[in-house]
C-alpha cells in the first residue's frame, strides 16, 4: 500500500473520530438495556423512585435512573454481562434484583412492586426471559459458559454457527465456511466487538480468534435491523471478553494424533470403487492426523474499578493427511488478542482492541490425484486494531463511535522452488503433466480503515438509532500464471498451452458509505413495531442502494411467554473485489498441439452491461411459545428472492453477444461477467431452546429448505448458448434437510457432558446439464451428488477445585458413530468409471484429550 496515501487517509479518519458528534454505524450491537415500571402494592405508579444498576462491566460507575410520572425508567448502553438492580423510595422497602443477564441488543423489562414500610431490603433473583417478545427478527445468542464447553472439531468460532437453525455446510464438518438460510458463504457477515471483519476481497471471514476469548456469540439470520448492511445472509456478532476487578489466568491444552483415531468401517468398500490413484499401498485408515492447541488467557485490573485488560493467545499446530495418499498438510497458526477497557467517568467508556492471526502452511493439497511435489505452500494472516468510545449523552441518549484498521496478507508459492512440472491423475494410471508458472503463485495485501458512529435515543416507548459509516479499502495483488502447459499426450494425444497476455496485477482503492435510521416502538405489552431504512454506496459498483426494513411482534396475552412475529427487508451484498479482479487481465491464447499441427484459440474477458449491486428481498414469519421447564418451541418460515446476483458465463460464439459487450473482435471465445443472476429460497424451521436450568441446556432445530438459482459463481461457468442452462437449478450447497442439536448437562460427581449432533441430507441433482440434456447423474450442474453427512461429537469433563485453582480434565470424541462423510468427488473428467466417486473423506471417529487450569485472585 502507498505509505503517503495510507498516512493521509489515517489522519483524516482519526480527525473525523475526534470530531464525530453525529450518529451511525454499520457495525453490530454490543450493548443492551434494562427498562421497567415501578408501582406500589395498590397498583399505583411510583414516580421519583431511584433505580441503581451495578455490575462488573460498569466497575465503580453504576447507572442511576429516576422513574417518571408513570413509574417508568430505562437504563441504556449496558455492556453485555450480569447486573444487579436496586430500587428505593422513601417510605417503601428497598428491593434488590440480582442475576440480570443483558445480551446484545436485548432489553430486559421488569415490573417492580414496592411495599410500604422501613424493613430490610428484599432481594429477588431475576428470571431470564425465554421468549423475547419485543424482538421482531430471528436471532439466537449463546454465552461464554456454553461456548467454552462445546466440542468444536477445530476449535474455530465459525463452527458455532452450526448450533442454529438454517445453517449448513457442503464440504465436511471441519470446514469454516457455512451457508445461512440458503446464502452463499460470501453473503455472511462477521462482526468482532461491533467491527466488520469480513475479507472484502474474498467476501468471507477475515480474522480468527480464540474460542476462549468469546463472551457472547449472536447469530442474526433474518429480519435484522437497518444498522446491519453489506451482507444479505446471516450476521454473526462476536463479543469478546473484557477484564474485571479480579485477576484470572487460564491455560487450556488439547491434543490428538493418529493413534486416537478409529478405522472407517466402510473403508474397504470405498477403496474398491473409488481409489483415485489406483495405488493401494498409500491408502490410510484411519486418516493421518495430529493436532494440538495450546491456549492462554490472562485478565484483570490495571486500576481497579477504572482500567481493565484481557489478553489471549492460541498456538494451533496441525498435520493432516488423506485416506487415499501419503500427502500431508502441515500448518502453524498463532492467534492473539489484547483488549483494554477504560471507564473514563460514569458516562464514558473507551476500549482499545488488538488482534492478530499469522499462519503458515506447507503442502496444502492432500488430494490423492495430485502426485508428491505437486503442491503449494501458503502464509496468511494480518492484524486488527480498534478504538471504540461509548458516551452517555443523557439518561435517554448515548453515542457509540469507533475507528478500526484491518490489515490482511496472503502469499502462495509452489512447495518446490522453481518447480517445472507437476502431475495429476485423471483416472488410475492415466496421468497428465503441467509445467510453467504455478497456478497458485500469488501475493495479496489488503487494508481497510473504517469510521463508525451511532446515536441511540430513548423517547418514551420509542428507541431510535441512526447515523453514517465510512470505509476506505486498499487492495494490491499479483497472480502469476504465464505459459502454462498441460500435457495430455498419454490421455488424448494433445498438448494444451495457455499463454496469458499479461500477469494479473491489482492496485485499486475502493470506499463504502452508509447511513441509516431505525425505530423500535413498544406500543404496549402486546405489540412491538420496528421500521428503518438504510442507504449504501460501494465504489466498486458505483450504485446508490436504498434498503427498507420493517418488523412486528405480538404477544397475545402480554405475559412474555408467546411471540408471533414477521419481518420484511431488502438486504444488499457488498461485491467482493476478487469477483471483478480478473477483468484486469487481457485474456489468454490457447494453443492445442496434436504432435503435428498447432491450433490457436483466443479467449477474452468481458462484462455484459453495468454491474449492479446484488440484493435479496426477504420475508420471515414465525411463532414462539414458552412451555414448562423454560422450554421455548418455535416454528418459522423464510422466503427470499435474490436479484442482480453475480454470474459468470462462457460462450464460444462471441458474435452472439450483445453489441454493448466490449469483447476483443479477434476472440474465438469469451468469459462474460454480469450481475443478471437470480435466486430463490424457501424453508420451514422447527426449533427448541432451553436455557440452563434443572442441570441441563439444549438448542435444537430441524430445517427443511430449497435453494435455487442461476448464479454460476457457485458451480462454474454456464454455457450461454443454451438458455435452459441459465434457468433456475439447485445450487451445489442445496441440502434440503438439516438437523442441528447441541446440549449440555451436569452429571453426578461433578462431571459435565456436552454433545453436538449434525445431519445434512445429500446434495440433489440439478434438472439440466449445460448441454440441455436431462441430468442422469454424470456431468452437468451439481452432478457431484453426495450422500448424507452425519456427525455426533461428545465432550465429558471433570472439574476439580484446588482452592483458588481449578483443574478440568476433558475427553472428547468426534464422529462418535464413525460415519463415512464424503467431502469431495472426482470432477476432472466428464464421464468414466471414477467420475463423481469420492477422492476425499472427512475424519472418522477420533478422540481428543484436554486439560484446563484456571487461577483466580
Amino acid at each position: 500500500m502507498n505509505i503517503r496515501r495510507f498516512s493521509a487517509c489515517l489522519f483524516s479518519l482519526v480527525l473525523a473520530l475526534v470530531c464525530a458528534v453525529g450518529a451511525a454505524q454499520a457495525q453490530a450491537n454490543i450493548t443492551g438495556s434494562i427498562r421497567g415500571t415501578v408501582i406500589d402494592d395498590t397498583g399505583d405508579f411510583l414516580p421519583g423512585a431511584t433505580v441503581v444498576v451495578a455490575g462488573e462491566p460498569l466497575g465503580n460507575a453504576p447507572r442511576v435512573a429516576i422513574t417518571d410520572g408513570e413509574g417508568g425508567f430505562t437504563v441504556n448502553n449496558l455492556p453485555v454481562g450480569v447486573y444487579s438492580m436496586t430500587v428505593t423510595m422513601i417510605g417503601y422497602q428497598p428491593l434488590e434484583m440480582v442475576q440480570i443477564v443483558v445480551d446484545p441488543d436485548n432489553t430486559q423489562t421488569f415490573h417492580i412492586e414496592l411495599r410500604e414500610g422501613l424493613t430490610e431490603k428484599i432481594t429477588v433473583q431475576a428470571e431470564r426471559p425465554v421468549v423475547d417478545t419485543s424482538n421482531t427478527s430471528s436471532k439466537e445468542v449463546v454465552d461464554a459458559t456454553y461456548v467454552n464447553k462445546l466440542p468444536l472439531i477445530s476449535r474455530r468460532y465459525q463452527q458455532i454457527l452450526t448450533l442454529f437453525p438454517g445453517v449448513s455446510n457442503d464440504e465436511g464438518f471441519t470446514l469454516a465456511q457455512y451457508h445461512v438460510n440458503g446464502s452463499r458463504t460470501t453473503q455472511n457477515g462477521f462482526r468482532l466487538d461491533g467491527a466488520n471483519i469480513n475479507d472484502f476481497v474474498t467476501g468471507t471471514f477475515g480474522l480468527n480468534i480464540n474460542q476462549n476469548s468469546i463472551e457472547r456469540f449472536e447469530l442474526n439470520t433474518s429480519g435484522y435491523q437497518a444498522e446491519y448492511g453489506e451482507q444479505s445472509g446471516g450476521i454473526a456478532n462476536i463479543i469478546t471478553k473484557s477484564g474485571t476487578n479480579d485477576f484470572e489466568f487460564l491455560y487450556s491444552g488439547f491434543y490428538r494424533n493418529d493413534t486416537f483415531g478409529s478405522e472407517l468401517s466402510d473403508f474397504t468398500d470405498l477403496v474398491n470403487t473409488a481409489d483415485p490413484d489406483g495405488n493401494a499401498d498409500n491408502n490410510n485408515n484411519p486418516r493421518p492426523e495430529t493436532q494440538q492447541w495450546q491456549e492462554f488467557s490472562f485478565g484483570g485490573p490495571f486500576i481497579k474499578n477504572k482500567l481493565w485488560f484481557h489478553s489471549s493467545f492460541q498456538y494451533w499446530q496441525e498435520d493432516v493427511g488423506s485416506v487415499f495418499s501419503n500427502n500431508e498438510r502441515t500448518g502453524d497458526r498463532y492467534h492473539g488478542q489484547f483488549k483494554t477497557t477504560w471507564q473514563i467517568n460514569p458516562d464514558n467508556v473507551f476500549v482499545v482492541n488488538f488482534a492478530t492471526d499469522p499462519s503458515s502452511f506447507e503442502n496444502l493439497i492432500t488430494d490423492a490425484r495430485y502426485q508428491p511435489g505437486t503442491n503449494y505452500d501458503q502464509t496468511q494472516g494480518g492484524y486488527f486494531l480498534q478504538f471504540r468510545d461509548t458516551h452517555t449523552v443523557s439518561p435517554d441518549a448515548f453515542l457509540e463511535t469507533q475507528l478500526y484498521i484491518h490489515h490482511q496478507y496472503l502469499t502462495a508459492r509452489p512447495s518446490e522452488e522453481n518447480l517445472g512440472t507437476f502431475t495429476l491423475d485423471f483416472n488410475p494410471g492415466v496421468p497428465y503433466t503441467a509445467s510453467g508458472t504455478y497456478y497458485v503463485d500469488q501475493d495479496r495485501s489488503t487494508d481497510r480503515m473504517r469510521l463508525s458512529s451511532a446515536l441511540t435515543v430513548q423517547k418514551g416507548t420509542h428507541r431510535m438509532k441512526g447515523g453514517f459509516d465510512y470505509s476506505f479499502m486498499d487492495f494490491t495483488g499479483t497472480v502469476r500464471a504465464e505459459n502454462l502447459v498441460y500435457d495430455f499426450t498419454d490421455v488424448s494425444g494433445y498438448t494444451y498451452t495457455y499463454d496469458y497476455h499479461n500477469t494479473d496485477v491489482t492496485d485499486r482503492q475502493d470506499a463504502e458509505y452508509a447511513a441509516y435510521v431505525q425505530d423500535t416502538w413498544v406500543l404496549d405489552e402486546h405489540w412491538t413495531v420496528e421500521a428503518g431504512a438504510r442507504f449504501d454506496r460501494q465504489t466498486v459498483i458505483g450504485e446508490n442502494n436504498f434498503a427498507p426494513r420493517v418488523g412486528v411482534a405480538w404477544d397475545p396475552q402480554g405475559r412474555g411467554r408467546t411471540r408471533v412475529y414477521g419481518n420484511y427487508g431488502r438486504f444488499y451484498d457488498s461485491v467482493f473485489t476478487s469477483f471483478v479482479d480478473f477483468l484486469n487481465t487481457d485474456g489468454f491464447t490457447l494453443e492445442v498441439n496434436d504432435g503435428v499441427n498447432s491450433y490457436y484459440y483466443e479467449y477474452d474477458y468481458a462484462v455484459d452491461g453495468d454491474l449492479e449491486t446484488p440484493y435479496k428481498d426477504s420475508w420471515t414469519f414465525g411463532i414462539e411459545h414458552e412451555l414448562p421447564w423454560k422450554l421455548r418451541v418455535g416454528v418459522s418460515t423464510t422466503h427470499w428472492e435474490g436479484d442482480n446476483q453475480l454470474r459468470t458465463t462462457f460462450t464460444d460464439d462471441p458474435g452472439s453477444l450483445p453489441s454493448s459487450v466490449d469483447v476483443d473482435p479477434n476472440a474465438d471465445s469469451a468469459v462474460v461477467l454480469d450481475s443478471k443472476g437470480t435466486s430463490e429460497y424457501d424453508d420451514y424451521k422447527i426449533m427448541v431452546r432451553k436455557p440452563f436450568s434443572h442441570r441441563f441446556e439444549v438448542i435444537g432445530s430441524y430445517t427443511r429448505s430449497r435453494v435455487q438459482g442461476d448464479v454460476s459463481e457457485d458451480f462454474g461457468f454456464e454455457d450461454r448458448s443454451d438458455a435452459r442452462s441459465l434457468d433456475y437449478t439447485r445450487l451445489s450447497y442445496d441440502r434440503p434437510d438439516v438437523i442441528n442439536l447441541s446440549a449440555f448437562g451436569l452429571l453426578p460427581y461433578g462431571f459435565e457432558m456436552t454433545g453436538i449432533y449434525r445431519y445434512q441430507s445429500g446434495r440433489l441433482y440439478s434438472p439440466l446439464q449445460p448441454n440441455g440434456d436431462v441430468d442422469t447423474g454424470v456431468g452437468g450442474k451439481n452432478s457431484q451428488r453426495m450422500p448424507p453427512q452425519r456427525s455426533f461429537d461428545l465432550s465429558v469433563s471433570k472439574r476439580i477445585d484446588l482452592g483458588r485453582t481449578q483443574a478440568k480434565f476433558t475427553a472428547q470424541v468426534f464422529n462418535l458413530t464413525n460415519e463415512l462423510n464424503v467431502i469431495d468427488v472426482d470432477r476432472f473428467t466428464s464421464s468414466g468409471q471414477f467420475y463423481g466417486e469420492p477422492v476425499d473423506v472427512d475424519f472418522g471417529r477420533i478422540f481428543q484429550l484436554g486439560l484446563e487450569l484456571r487461577f483466580g485472585s
